[in-house]
């Protein structure tokens, strides 16, 4: 019996460049789906030393709060002095939130600041009708590592008080353990 030659002599095995592509466009397709990217800038003053932390979660977009040993800022846009006063017990300089600016543990102008956030924010929302612009009631709290917790209880309260509920703290990542 003579052997059957094959008419296909000249194709080698393997993957066609049509194959190829289709793969290469499913890894680039779900590459870009689970990359991303948050442009959060936090850009400290030289009032301001932030705390070293080992977290590991990224920033996320959301109203950013400064507290700063002379100031408050909301958004970049100065809010309140601070005012700085010796510290009784030990003699050493300390910051205060103005008396003339709390009702309470309430920051009246912080507050009338952050409500107008929280108002802009949710009329944002409901226009787009996109939950990613639904109003969530996050604050990114950037803190003088050196601030009485007063200081800071007073802004977190005011916060709360403006329907802010969760808090970011900014940290620099350190060294772990």
């Amino acid at each position: 019996m003579a052997k059957k030659v094959s008419r296909r002599r000249g194709i080698a095995g393997g993957l066609t460049i049509t194959s190829m592509m289709d793969i290469m466009t499913i890894i680039l397709i779900f590459l870009l789906k689970s990359y991303s990217t948050e442009d959060i800038s936090v850009a400290p003053s030289d009032d301001l030393q932030i705390p070293v932390s080992s977290a590991l979660k990224p920033p996320r977009l959301a109203v950013n709060v400064v507290v700063s040993r002379s100031e408050v800022l909301v958004d970049s846009v100065p809010v309140l002095r601070l005012e700085r006063i010796a510290d009784p017990e030990t003699g050493e300089e300390t910051v205060q939130i103005p008396d003339s600016e709390k009702k309470g543990q309430m920051v009246s102008r912080l507050y009338d600041r952050l409500l107008e956030k929280a108002e802009t924010a949710k009329d944002l929302g409901s226009r787009s009708g996109s939950d990613q612009l639904e109003f969530k009631g996050q604050i990114l709290l950037q803190c003088d590592r050196r601030l009485p917790f007063s200081v800071i209880r007073e802004v977190m309260y005011t916060a709360g008080q403006a329907q802010f509920g969760e808090f970011r703290f900014v940290v620099i990542k350190g060294a772990e353990g």
